[in-house]
């Protein structure tokens, strides 16, 4: 019986495992590796590690015992992983890049339908005793004379593509990884580009140091004029402090957030107090079967792999190695 190692805080509901790991012979244990000693103490006979948003740098991964022959990444980022470190170990790292596309989409589409039509602010004026002329609550030019922005237009990107095609006037794609022509897109070349065609703008890029602040104090400058930009991506894509400035000042109608370059949210964020903003708590990948399902596969594929045969659902961001 192969024993896997679970990171603590993984996983919301332990019992979306056990399920799983019954059908499939594992023994399953929550632990820490909050540090390089805890790796080494806790994993002690494990033949995997599955983790989420835990940090597995290079000392974790230099901790972990030898019997850990892979790595379980329970989402789809991958810039809580050093996955230089595991290539250099030979440490197999295995994502599930298609667990929850149509959700992360629909978070976004929500967020972009209540911001373009000013349902929050609405709803608080009205909690608030006020009664806010429709000229003052937001923009609210017709979705149909807008353009969409889509900023990464891998699987989740085409998910909101696809059901925004109906919606509005045109939509335009920035990915320097797609080569290939998408339907309805017209695909540019730069991020300058996208943001002075759009409206409203959606985020669906992968972190890395080249993403950093990619929208930073002189893109959103550059933005039009009561646009809307929503982020359910990563956090560290957008300068926040910037964002805030551009809403505070009115330049732009609205912002939408589910990531965060810090999470949880310090309380002190100046995102908390900023105008016309949705806030919520990197849930956008949630449904009642999505997050059985992501534990599922994850689990599914780290035991396919420790007895020799090909994953199912999953995809190696390192390895598999000889």
């Amino acid at each position: 019986m192969h024993k896997i190692g679970i990171s603590e805080g993984a996983i919301a509901d332990l019992s979306w495992a056990e399920p799983a790991a019954k059908a499939l012979g594992l023994e399953i244990h929550v632990v820490s590796i909050a540090t390089p000693e805890e790796v080494a103490k806790n994993l002690v006979g494990m033949d995997a590690l599955v983790v989420s948003l835990q940090k597995v740098n290079a000392e974790v991964i230099a901790a972990l015992p030898d019997s850990v022959k892979c790595v379980g990444r329970l989402g789809v980022g991958l810039d809580n992983i050093d996955l230089e470190a595991a290539k250099s170990s030979k440490l197999p790292v295995i994502f599930q890049p298609t667990y929850a596309y149509n959700e992360v989409a629909n978070h976004a589409i929500s967020m972009i339908m209540a911001l373009h039509r000013g349902l929050m602010t609405a709803s608080n004026g009205i909690k608030n005793s006020e009664w806010i002329p429709a000229p003052k609550v937001a923009e609210i030019v017709s979705l149909q004379d807008s353009t969409l922005g889509v900023v990464g237009c891998g699987r989740i990107g085409q998910s909101l593509i696809e059901k925004m095609k109906p919606m509005v006037k045109e939509i335009v794609g920035f990915d320097p990884a797609i080569t290939t022509p998408i339907a309805g897109v017209r695909m540019v070349k730069t991020l300058d580009e996208l943001i002075e065609a759009s409206q409203i703008i959606t985020l669906h890029a992968p972190y890395m140091p080249s993403t950093h602040h990619m929208f930073g104090k002189e893109q959103l400058a550059k933005m039009q004029k009561g646009s809307i930009l929503v982020n359910v991506s990563r956090g560290g894509l957008i300068d926040e402090n910037a964002l805030c400035d551009a809403l505070n000042s009115g330049h732009l109608d609205g912002a939408g957030l589910d990531v965060f370059e810090k999470e949880p949210l310090q309380a002190d964020s100046p995102l908390r107090s900023a105008k016309n903003i949705i806030l919520t708590p990197h849930i956008a990948w949630y449904s009642q079967s999505a997050g059985r399902r992501l534990v599922t596969w994850a689990l599914t594929d780290v035991h396919t792999f420790l007895t020799g045969k090909d994953t199912l659902n999953g995809k190696f961001a390192a390895g598999p190695f000889n």
